[in-house]
């Protein structure tokens, strides 16, 4: 009978062991990508027509409007908001192709470096893809505490400078990001995956 459990357990084991998503580091030394393109197979229904809402020059940034004890609302842009002792925000930038990333930056370094936004050195990959008349989007990111990798559903609607990030299956409130302009040639890096 115990040996029964250990071949069960051992299989179950395997199984989810062969099921996590295969990444490779970044060049940060501590960020990972997704390196099987399955991850990244909803980009079949990406449609150019979305890039018409997207503008791919820019970067949009976290705004917070979040509730603290000492005051009713903190309306301000994530990089701005000094009430908040968390002082890393997220920033996503959109490519041409249907790719996109998620970086996240710190408040206390106020200026870009050349790789601030190089998908090869840093961030989280994603993919969008039109389906039911929605930009939606699949970010490849952690999802665990452990630094699993897994996919987070999301659904994007622009409107004019402002971006409403939804994620699925989640119960926090939707994230609004700020279009922000900032030096094209920080922006110059490809995203191919």
């Amino acid at each position: 009978m115990n040996f029964k459990k250990y071949i069960a357990a051992t299989l179950i084991l395997f199984f989810i062991i062969s099921c996590e998503i295969k990444t490779y580091k970044l060049k940060n030394g501590y960020s990972k990508a997704a390196i099987d393109k399955m991850v990244y197979q909803n980009k079949k229904y990406f449609n150019k027509s979305v890039l018409k809402k997207i503008d791919t020059l820019v970067i949009y940034e976290e705004y917070n409007s979040t509730t603290y004890p000492e005051i009713a609302y903190a309306n301000v842009l994530a990089r701005e908001n000094y009430k908040n002792t968390d002082t890393f925000y997220g920033v996503y930038k959109f490519y041409g192709n249907g790719n996109f990333n998620l970086f996240f930056l710190d408040r206390k370094k106020s200026l870009f470096e050349n790789n601030t936004f190089d998908p090869e050195y840093t961030g989280w990959r994603g993919v969008l893809y039109f389906q039911d008349n929605v930009i939606k989007g699949d970010l490849i990111t952690q999802v665990t505490g452990m630094g699993e990798i897994g996919i987070i559903k999301q659904t994007f609607e622009f409107y004019g400078d402002t971006l409403i990030v939804k994620r699925e299956k989640s119960k926090s409130a939707n994230e609004i990001y700020i279009k922000r302009k900032i030096p094209i040639e920080l922006l110059k890096n490809k995203a191919n995956w």
